[in-house]
């Protein structure tokens, strides 16, 4: 329902992916390698979340002028699909017959994905539009929010990188004659914190990489959703310990934000595909 949406989106992000590193290219010439790694990584991250922004917005808008009704999973369509390299891939697409208002039977077909476990006559979920009931969508998360999902990563990570590749270009650009703040020891109370903290960090951590094989779920996309969810808050606990007085240094602490936002972002879209 969001076609031409979904073009600018893509064409944005697409040029982002040319024009990021040309631009970041230039930076890195003319001042160093942190300033253009870090240019052309938030370019690239800004046009990922504006292309995510776009299509979610114009998703959500659409969505206010439809109708939920529960259709019924009536087959699944091999659909094959060939890669640069000349091979073919094989995917099922669902086909789900809904009813709609008029009392007209019409069909959609959806991704695969979140459907993969379903058969013959499961109850599916479609929204279709009141203006044109033709105008249909399986109304799981892969359908109706996966692109966002996807460009948000795409995104994210370039983002949180390119912010960190700037702090350390703005690092390195400061004059070095001044003395370096004296490092604060840590009170027995805030090791005795940090120590239980850390503790706790490395169970949860840990724990994740158990989820993942451990989860009595047979999808292995919830499985694996839930133990790279498991991990992310692992790594966002070390960060919070890391910064508890006296703090470990931002640029060291900011890798363990990147790996737990980005492992939380990406369990999250595997839990709720499949």
């Amino acid at each position: 329902m969001d076609e031409e949406a979904t073009r600018h989106a893509m064409l944005v992000f697409g040029l982002s992916l040319l024009v990021g590193p040309a631009i970041g290219g230039l930076a890195g010439w003319l001042r160093n390698l942190f300033w253009g790694v870090g240019v052309g990584a938030l370019l690239i991250g800004c046009a990922g979340l504006y292309a995510a922004a776009t299509i979610g917005w114009h998703r959500y808008q659409s969505i206010a002028g439809t109708a939920s009704v529960q259709g019924s999973l009536v087959e699944f369509v091999e659909e094959r699909s060939k890669d640069s390299n000349g091979r073919t891939t094989v995917s099922r697409a669902p086909i789900v017959e809904y009813t709609a208002a008029d009392g007209q039977k019409r069909r959609v077909k959806g991704l695969g994905g979140g459907l993969s476990d379903k058969e013959w006559g499961d109850p599916v979920e479609v929204r279709y539009s009141l203006a044109d009931p033709a105008q249909a969508l399986v109304a799981d998360f892969q359908n109706m929010w996966g692109a966002v999902w996807g460009l948000g990563l795409f995104g994210l990570f370039p983002m949180m990188f390119g912010l960190f590749f700037t702090g350390m270009a703005i690092k390195e650009g400061r004059p070095h004659g001044r003395a370096a703040p004296p490092q604060r020891t840590a009170t027995p109370g805030q090791q005795r914190w940090r120590s239980r903290g850390t503790v706790l960090a490395n169970l949860v951590f840990v724990g994740g990489f158990a989820v993942c094989f451990l989860y009595p779920d047979e999808r292995l996309g919830r499985a694996l959703g839930a133990g790279f969810m498991t991990i992310g808050t692992g790594a966002l606990l070390h960060f919070i310990v890391q910064s508890l007085p006296p703090a470990m240094e931002f640029e060291f602490r900011s890798i363990l934000a990147i790996v737990g936002l980005g492992f939380l972002a990406f369990g999250y879209g595997a839990w709720m595909m499949f």
